[in-house]
C-alpha cells in the first residue's frame, strides 16, 4: 500500500522488474525488443505525469527530458524494426540516428534550464568548473574514442554520426557536472537524474568504442534501460520541484570536490600524453596543446574569480565594521541624549511636585479652617470634603512624584532611629480600618512583639501604608485582607495578604517598575499611578531588606517583607540609586 501512495517508488519498482523480465524472455526475440522499447516509452510517459502530479515552478524543463526520452524510444522502435522485420543492422546514418542524436540536444537543453534557475554566482562559478570538466572529458574522448571513428572507415556522413554520439555524451556530462559542483546534488531527484545520466553516458561509450560487436540484445542494454527508469523515477520523487526553484546566490568556496575539480583538469593533458607515449600511439600533440591550453586558462578565470571574491567579502567586511562603528556611536550619543532628557525629566517632576505642594497645602489649610469654623449647610459641608479628599488624593501623587524624583537624583534623606515595628504595623492596619470597613472587607492584624529595628519611621509608615492601602483598594467587597508580624530567621518578616483580585504570573515580575500597573487593576478600572510599589521596593531595600510577591489571577496576592533587626550588621539605611 505504501509503495502505490509513492508513484516514484512504484515506478521504480515496475522497472526494475521490468528490466529483470527483458534479460528473461528469449535472447534477440520480438517480444524482449517490443518490452525493450515499452520501458522507454514509459519513462517518457511517467516523466509528464510526474509535471502534473509534483507541480514544479517550471515545467518546460521536465517536458523537455520526456521529448528526450521519447526521441530515444522511437529510435530504439526504428532500430529494433530493421532487426526483427528486415533482419538487417541500420545503415549508418539512418532514421534511428535522427531520433536518437535529436533527443541528446533536447535533454541538454532541459538541463540548461534548471542551470539558469541557479543563483549567479553559482551558476557562473559551475560553469567555470563545468568546462574544465568539459574539456577534460573531451580532450579524452578524443583521443582515445572520436579520433578512430572519424580517421577510420566509411563515409563521411557515417563518421559524423559515429562521432556525434561521443560529442553528445560530452555535452550531457559537462549539464552533469555544473549541477554536481551546485547545491541541487543534495535533492534526492537530482541523485537518480545523475545515476540515469551516468547509465546512459557509461553504455554509450562502451558502444562507442566498439560498435561493431554491439547485437540487437546484450548485456550493455541493461545500463540503456536502467537509464530510462531511473529518469522516470527522479521526476515522480517530490524532490524534483526543487531543481526547478530559483535559488539565492551564495559566495563561491573552495570545497574539496572544487580542488579535486581543478587538480585533475590540470593533470588531463599530462596524463593522456603520458598514456599515449606507454601505449606506443601517436601522440595527438595538436588536441592536447589546445585543451592543455584552454584548460589553464579556464584555472586561471577560476582561481581569479576566487580571488575577486575574497577581496570582495574583505571589502563588504570593512564596510560593515564601518557602518557598526559609526551605529555604534550613535547608540552612544542617542545613550547620552536619553540619559540627559532622563535628568531632565526627573529635574522637571521634581520641581513641579515642590511648587505643586506648595498651593496644595495653602489649599488643604484653608479647608481644614473652613469645614471646623465656618457655618455651612449640608449641601455646602459635602461639596468641601470632596474638595478636601482630592486634594489629599492629589497631594499624595505629589509626594509620591517628589519622591521617586529624590530617590532617583539621590537626595533622598533618611532620619534613622530605633523603633517599634509592631506598633508601626499596628498603626498603619488601624488607619486603614475605616476604608476596609466601608467596602465590606475583613481587615485583621496579627503582629508579634518584635524587637526594635533601626529605620526611618515615616517611611516605614509609608511603606506599610501602600501595602495595606493597595490590599484593600485591590479586594473586592466581603473580601479580607490580613497583616502578620513576626520573627523568622533572625529578621522581622511583615506579610500583607489579601483575597484581591490578583496578578497575573506573566506580570509579577514587573510589577515593581516605576509607573507600571497590571493588566487586573487596568481592567478593572481601578485608578493608581504605577509609583507605590515602586516606592516600596525603594524604602525596604535602602533600610537593607527585601520585599517580594506572590500573587494568583482572581485568587489575591501576598507581599513579605524582610528587614533587619537593629543589632543586624546591615541595620543602617542605605538608599540604593
Amino acid at each position: 500500500m505504501s509503495v502505490l501512495r509513492r508513484p516514484w517508488l512504484a515506478y521504480l519498482v515496475f522497472g526494475l522488474a521490468a528490466v529483470g523480465v527483458y534479460f528473461a524472455l528469449p535472447w534477440d526475440s520480438v517480444g524482449q525488443a517490443a518490452l525493450y522499447d515499452g520501458i522507454g516509452a514509459s519513462s517518457a510517459a511517467a516523466i509528464v505525469a510526474a509535471t502534473f502530479i509534483n507541480r514544479p515552478p517550471t515545467r518546460l524543463p521536465w517536458f523537455l527530458f520526456a521529448a528526450g526520452m521519447l526521441a530515444f524510444s522511437i529510435g530504439d522502435t526504428i532500430f529494433n524494426f530493421y532487426g526483427y522485420v528486415w533482419h538487417t543492422t541500420p545503415p549508418i546514418p539512418s532514421a534511428a540516428d535522427i531520433f536518437y542524436l535529436g533527443g541528446y540536444p533536447i535533454l541538454a537543453a532541459g538541463l540548461a534550464i534548471l542551470i539558469l534557475r541557479f543563483g549567479a554566482l553559482e551558476r557562473r562559478t559551475g560553469l567555470i568548473d563545468a568546462a574544465l570538466f568539459t574539456v577534460a572529458f573531451a580532450l579524452v574522448q578524443w583521443v582515445f574514442v572520436m579520433k578512430d571513428l572519424v580517421h577510420g572507415q566509411g563515409s563521411a556522413a557515417s563518421k559524423a554520426v559515429a562521432a556525434a554520439y561521443p560529442g553528445m555524451d560530452v555535452v550531457l556530462l559537462s549539464a552533469l557536472a555544473v549541477f554536481w559542483l551546485c547545491p541541487a546534488w543534495r535533492s534526492i531527484s537530482y541523485r537518480y537524474l545523475a545515476a540515469s545520466l551516468i547509465l546512459l553516458l557509461g553504455a554509450d561509450e562502451v558502444f562507442s568504442a566498439s560498435p561493431d560487436t554491439y547485437a540487437n540484445a546484450s548485456w550493455l542494454d541493461s545500463g540503456w534501460l536502467l537509464s530510462y527508469v531511473l529518469w522516470g523515477v527522479a521526476a515522480l520523487h517530490p524532490s524534483m520541484t526543487a531543481l526547478t526553484r530559483s535559488a539565492r546566490s551564495l559566495r563561491p568556496r573552495l570545497t574539496g570536490s572544487r580542488m579535486a575539480v581543478l587538480a585533475a583538469a590540470l593533470l588531463t593533458a599530462p596524463c593522456v600524453l603520458l598514456v599515449q607515449r606507454l601505449t606506443g600511439g601517436g601522440v595527438e600533440s595538436s588536441a592536447i596543446v589546445v585543451c592543455g591550453t584552454l584548460l589553464s586558462l579556464l584555472v586561471l578565470a577560476r582561481i581569479a574569480g576566487l580571488f575577486r571574491a575574497v577581496d570582495e567579502l574583505r571589502t563588504q567586511e570593512r564596510e560593515a565594521r564601518t557602518e557598526i562603528e559609526a551605529a555604534r556611536h550613535q547608540l552612544q550619543e542617542q545613550n547620552e541624549q536619553l540619559r540627559a532628557a532622563d535628568r531632565l525629566k526627573d529635574e522637571f517632576v521634581a520641581l513641579i511636585s515642590h511648587d505643586l505642594r506648595t498651593p496644595l497645602t495653602s489649599i488643604m489649610g484653608y479647608l481644614e479652617l473652613t469645614l471646623d469654623d465656618t457655618p455651612l449647610t449640608d449641601e455646602q459641608r459635602g461639596y468641601l470634603e470632596v474638595v478636601e479628599r482630592n486634594s489629599q488624593r492629589l497631594l499624595h501623587l505629589v509626594n509620591d512624584l517628589l519622591f521617586v524624583a529624590r530617590l532617583e537624583a539621590g537626595q533622598l534623606d533618611f532620619n534613622s532611629a530605633e523603633l517599634d515595628l509592631t506598633a508601626i504595623v499596628r498603626q498603619a492596619v488601624e488607619e486603614a480600618l475605616p476604608r476596609a470597613q466601608a467596602k465590606g472587607l475583613t481587615l485583621t492584624c496579627d503582629a508579634d512583639d518584635l524587637p526594635k529595628v533601626t529605620a526611618d519611621k515615616g517611611r516605614v509608615f509609608q511603606l506599610l501604608d501602600n501595602l495595606v492601602s493597595n490590599a484593600v483598594k485591590f479586594t473586592p467587597e466581603g473580601g479580607s485582607v490580613t497583616v502578620r508580624a513576626a520573627r523568622e530567621n533572625g529578621n522581622a518578616h511583615i506579610e500583607i495578604a489579601d483575597t484581591g483580585i490578583g496578578i497575573a504570573r506573566d506580570e509579577l515580575d514587573r510589577l515593581f517598575e516605576r509607573f507600571f500597573r497590571a493588566s487586573t487593576a487596568r481592567d478593572e478600572q481601578i485608578p493608581g499611578t504605577g509609583l507605590g510599589l515602586y516606592i516600596a521596593r525603594a524604602i525596604v531595600e535602602a533600610h537593607g531588606g527585601a520585599i517580594d510577591v506572590t500573587s494568583e489571577r482572581g485568587v489575591g496576592t501576598t507581599f513579605r517583607i524582610e528587614l533587619p533587626f537593629a543589632s543586624a550588621p546591615a541595620a543602617t539605611p542605605q538608599l540604593v540609586t
